[in-house]
């Protein structure tokens, strides 16, 4: 009986070992965090453009910057430019095995004006190399990091029509949209 349970102990810690060693690091982590942060940068530049895809110069990066978060910004006779510093913070562990990991990047959110018509233009992000002394944004504010990277991958769109407007429906009402 001893020795069964020794067998199902020694089994249980040797599966969490297994399973601790597969996990993804630190460091792992925060540098898939950092891409994430690049697609929903890329994500929100095409949406703001499928809402205004005519604008150029001062009045598109209006709209597509409203809040002045980029580190740079280009307006060019054919596209718009914005150079952002994303990042990310991982913690793990506590008390003396506690570790925080910090990754950031540059990316590059180039807005291609498109002909008219069914050309809308495009948006693509790139990872670019950082100018000296960047700050990054990160899931706990704005912070230096401990490892700058490009090696993160590329997005580009085609800018696509907006989403159709949905109806707001009352309780009660004739709702073509769903709701009720």
């Amino acid at each position: 009986m001893l020795l069964a349970v020794r067998r199902a102990v020694g089994g249980v810690l040797l599966v969490a070992a297994m399973l601790a060693g597969c996990a993804a690091s630190p460091e792992e982590r925060a540098h898939a965090n950092v891409q994430d942060r690049l697609d929903g940068v890329h994500g929100g530049f095409l949406e703001r453009r499928t809402h205004d895809p005519t604008s150029t110069g001062p009045a598109a990066v209006e709209s597509l910057d409203r809040y002045g978060y980029s580190l740079e910004t280009t307006v060019g006779p054919d596209e718009i430019t914005f150079l952002r510093a994303v990042g990310s913070v991982v913690e793990s562990g506590g008390g003396l095995s506690y570790e925080q990991v910090s990754v950031g990047a540059c990316v590059l959110v180039t807005v291609r004006f498109g002909e008219g018509g069914s050309d809308r233009g495009s948006v693509t992000t790139e990872p670019v190399r950082c100018p000296e002394g960047v700050q990054f944004d990160t899931e706990k504010g704005v912070h230096t990091v401990d490892v700058v990277t490009t090696d993160l991958e590329t997005r580009s769109d085609d800018v696509g029509e907006p989403p159709p407007d949905r109806s707001v429906c009352l309780s009660g009402e004739l709702c073509t949209e769903g709701g009720g």
